[in-house]
C-alpha cells in the first residue's frame, strides 16, 4: 500500500503528467480497467500537471488477514494526508483515504477491490492561489556592472590575498536587461602583470589582489567594480555555512587528485565536495579550460540556492550576508555585499551564461602555459561593452 500512495501521490517521476502508468500493475487484472477509469480518484489526477511534489503529513495505515495456511486476503484502511507543492512554494492540502481489498496471487500481494474518498485541489484551485507580488532592488548602477571572483590555491594558514590565483571569473550584470554573463579565464594565462612582467596570470595575487584587478582590467579592459576573493578552507566554510548547494553535475566525474567523484546529475553539496568539484582537471573535458566552465557552474548553484533560500524564508539572506562577510575577502562593504546578494534574487540563473575564454597551450621557460588569441580578446570587448555576449568569441 505504500508503493500505491507513493506512486499515486509522492513521487512525481511516476505521475507521467497525470497518466501514472505504473500505478495499474499494484491491481488484479480484473480490477485494472477499472483503475484506469477511477484514476481521478486513486491519485492526485490532473493536479500532477501543475505541481512540484507533494510532501507527506501524519497518516496511518491499517491491515488485517485472513488467514488459512498462510496469509491469502488483506484488507487495508489507509488515510493518506499531504501538501501539495506548486510553482513559487504555493501550497495546498491533500486528503485521501481508502479500504482496499488485497490477494495474494504468485507470491504478490494485489489489490481487487477498493473504496476510496479524496480531497484534491484542482488545477483552478493552483492558479487561484498563484497571485503574489515579489520585489527586490536592483542594483544601485543601471549599467554594466563588474566583480571580479577569484579563488586563490591558499591552504589552511595561508593567507588568500598573497598566494598564486587558482581561479578567476569575471561576473557581469547588466540591470536593465537582468542579464548575467560569467568569463572564466584560465589560470595559466600568459598576460601582462602590470610592475612585474609578463607572467601567469594567476602570479599577480602574490602581490595582492588589487594588482590582479589591475591585470584583469588592463587584460581585458573591463572596468573592474569590486572583488571577492577566498581560498580553500573559506570556500568550503561559505558553502556550509549556507547549507550547502545545488550542484548540476554535467558528466561523471573521477578524480583521485581532487577527490572528485559524481555521477552526473543534480546534487546538494557542501564544502568539501563543492570544492572536489571546482578542482578536478584530470578528467573533464579540456583540463583547466573545463575546470574553469565548472566553477562557472558553481557560481550559477550558488545563484540558484540564494534565490530558493530566500523565497522560502526571507531570513535567509542574513546566512548569507554573515557568511560573506565573515569569510570572503573584498573591496565590497557589509552594506554593498547586502545589497549585491538582495539584487541577485530578482535575476534569473536559467538565463545566466557562463563562458572560458580560448587559448592554446604552449611553453615558457620549460613552464606550461596558455596564450590567449584573437578570440579571447574579442570575448573581453564583447563583455566589457555591456555585460553580454553579443557576439560569437
Amino acid at each position: 500500500m505504500t508503493d500505491v500512495y507513493s506512486t499515486g501521490f509522492v513521487e512525481p517521476e511516476a505521475w507521467d503528467g497525470g497518466r501514472f502508468p505504473s500505478l495499474e500493475s499494484f491491481f488484479t487484472l480484473r480490477t485494472r480497467p477499472r483503475v484506469h477509469r477511477d484514476l481521478a480518484a486513486l491519485t492526485i489526477g490532473g493536479l500532477a500537471r501543475g505541481i512540484d511534489s507533494v510532501r507527506p503529513g501524519p497518516s496511518t495505515i491499517g491491515v488485517r488477514f485472513l488467514v488459512g495456511h498462510r496469509p491469502f486476503v488483506a484488507v487495508a484502511s489507509v488515510r493518506f494526508r499531504g501538501t501539495a507543492i506548486g510553482d513559487g512554494d504555493v501550497e495546498l492540502p491533500v486528503e485521501h483515504s481508502g479500504s482496499f481489498t488485497l490477494r495474494r496471487l504468485d507470491d504478490r500481494w494485489l489489490i481487487s477491490s477498493y473504496d476510496v474518498r479524496s480531497r484534491v485541489p484542482s488545477l483552478h484551485d493552483l492558479h487561484a492561489k498563484i497571485r503574489k507580488a515579489a520585489g527586490a532592488p536592483g542594483l544601485a548602477s543601471t549599467g554594466p556592472f563588474f566583480i571580479l571572483v577569484i579563488g586563490s590555491d591558499a591552504r589552511p594558514g595561508q593567507s588568500p590575498a598573497a598566494t598564486r590565483g587558482d581561479s578567476l571569473h569575471i561576473v557581469g550584470v547588466n540591470p536593465a536587461k537582468g542579464a548575467i554573463s560569467i568569463l572564466g579565464i584560465p589560470r595559466d594565462s600568459y598576460v601582462p602583470i602590470p610592475g612585474v612582467g609578463t607572467r601567469k596570470i594567476n602570479e599577480a595575487l602574490l602581490h595582492g589582489p588589487d594588482l590582479m584587478v589591475k591585470t584583469v582590467e588592463q587584460l581585458t579592459g573591463v572596468a573592474i567594480d569590486g572583488y571577492v576573493l577566498t581560498g580553500f578552507a573559506g570556500f568550503q566554510e561559505l558553502i556550509n555555512a549556507v547549507g550547502g548547494i545545488r550542484v548540476d553535475v554535467p558528466y561523471a566525474m573521477h578524480d583521485p587528485y581532487s577527490n572528485a567523484d559524481f555521477p552526473p546529475g543534480t546534487k546538494l553539496m557542501l564544502g568539501r565536495n563543492a570544492l572536489a568539484f571546482s578542482r578536478d582537471r584530470h578528467d573533464v573535458p579540456g583540463g583547466d579550460f573545463g575546470r574553469s566552465m565548472n566553477q562557472g557552474r558553481l557560481l550559477i548553484a550558488a545563484l540558484r540556492q540564494l534565490k530558493v533560500d530566500v523565497a522560502r524564508n526571507p531570513g535567509a539572506l542574513l546566512t548569507w550576508v554573515a557568511a560573506g562577510a565573515h569569510v570572503l575577502h573584498t573591496d565590497l562593504g557589509l552594506e554593498d555585499i547586502t545589497e549585491l546578494l538582495l539584487s541577485m534574487t530578482s535575476l534569473d540563473p536559467g538565463h545566466v551564461e557562463n563562458r572560458v575564454v580560448s587559448g592554446s597551450g604552449a611553453t615558457v621557460g620549460g613552464l606550461s602555459v596558455v596564450r590567449l588569441g584573437a578570440s579571447a580578446y574579442a570575448t573581453f570587448r564583447d563583455l566589457a561593452a555591456d555585460a553580454i555576449f553579443n557576439g560569437r568569441p
